[in-house]
C-alpha cells in the first residue's frame, strides 16, 4: 500500500484536520511524519516514553495491555482520525497500554515540541484536537457504560457494526490508492467483512469469555442478522444488528 496524502485523504472528514485551509493543512503536514504500519507491527509500547501524538489516517489499530504471564488483553480498536498516545507539557510521560496495527495501516506521528508550536498558531487545530481527545474519552466511557449495563449479545452486535463501518472506510481508501473514485454507499450495510481478530481477542474486546463469544456469535446467526464464514462475518440484516444492538429487540 502506498501512502495516501492529506489532500487526497477519503477519511479526512472523521478527522482533525477535516476543512482545513490548504495554507494550515500544508503547515500540518510538515509538523507529522507518515508511515505505514504491517499487520501486527507495534506502534508505541506501553511502558515507553510518549514522545508525541499518533493520528490514524486509515487502517485499524489495536490498543491492548499483556499481564504478567506476556498473555495479551485487547482493550479497544482505534479507527480512522483516532488520536492514539499520551501527551504532556510538564515533564516526561509513558504510554499506559501498546497499539500494534490490525491491518496495513497509515499513522501519522505529532512530535510534541512541534505540535505544540504548531498548536500555538492554529487554534482552530486546538480545538480539533480537543474534541477529538475528549471523543476517545467519550467512547472509552460508553465502552465502561455498556459492560455495566448492556447485554452481551447487545455488545457483540454494537462491535459488528462498528467493524463493519470501518470495513466501509477502508473500502474508500483503497479506491483513493487505486486512483477510482469513492464508493457512492459509504455507510452500512457491508455485506462481508472481514475479522482480523481471533475469538479470544472478540471475547476479550466484548468482556466475555471466548466459549461465550463463539456462542453468541451462533446466536446472531440463528436469528438471521449474521452469517458466519471463514475469518469473516456477512451481515444479512443490519437493521435488526441495530436494534439488537441498541438492546431494542430483547434477548430471548
Amino acid at each position: 500500500m502506498r501512502k495516501i496524502l492529506c489532500e487526497s485523504c477519503p477519511t479526512r472528514a472523521h478527522s482533525i484536520l477535516c476543512d482545513l485551509a490548504p495554507g494550515t493543512l500544508g503547515e500540518f503536514t510538515a509538523v507529522g511524519a507518515s508511515a505505514i504500519y504491517r499487520p501486527r507491527q507495534v506502534v508505541f509500547a506501553a511502558g515507553g516514553p510518549s514522545e508525541g501524538l499518533h493520528l490514524v489516517c486509515h487502517g485499524r489499530v489495536k490498543l491492548f495491555c499483556s499481564d504478567r504471564f506476556g498473555h495479551e488483553h485487547v482493550l479497544s480498536v482505534a479507527g480512522p482520525g483516532a488520536v492514539l498516545g499520551e501527551l504532556s507539557l510538564d515533564g516526561e510521560v509513558v504510554h499506559a497500554v501498546s497499539a500494534e496495527a490490525v491491518v496495513e495501516s497509515q499513522l501519522c506521528f505529532l512530535p510534541r515540541d512541534r505540535l505544540v508550536r504548531y498548536l500555538e498558531k492554529a487554534p482552530s487545530v486546538a480545538i480539533r484536537l480537543v474534541a477529538a481527545l475528549s471523543g476517545e474519552l467519550a467512547r472509552a466511557r460508553r465502552h465502561v457504560r455498556d459492560l455495566a449495563l448492556k447485554g452481551a449479545e447487545s455488545r457483540l452486535a454494537a462491535w459488528l457494526l462498528e467493524l463493519a463501518d470501518g470495513a466501509s472506510s477502508a473500502n474508500a481508501v483503497a479506491a483513493a490508492a487505486a486512483g477510482g473514485a469513492r464508493p457512492a454507499n459509504g455507510g452500512l450495510p457491508v455485506q462481508r467483512v472481514g475479522i482480523p481478530f481471533s475469538r479470544r481477542e472478540i471475547a476479550e474486546m466484548i468482556g466475555v469469555s471466548t466459549e461465550t463469544a463463539i456462542r453468541l456469535l451462533a446466536r446472531l446467526r440463528e436469528r438471521g442478522a449474521i452469517a458466519i464464514e471463514r475469518h469473516a462475518v456477512a451481515i444479512l440484516d443490519a437493521e435488526r444488528l441495530a436494534r439488537i444492538a441498541r438492546h431494542d429487540e430483547v434477548e430471548a
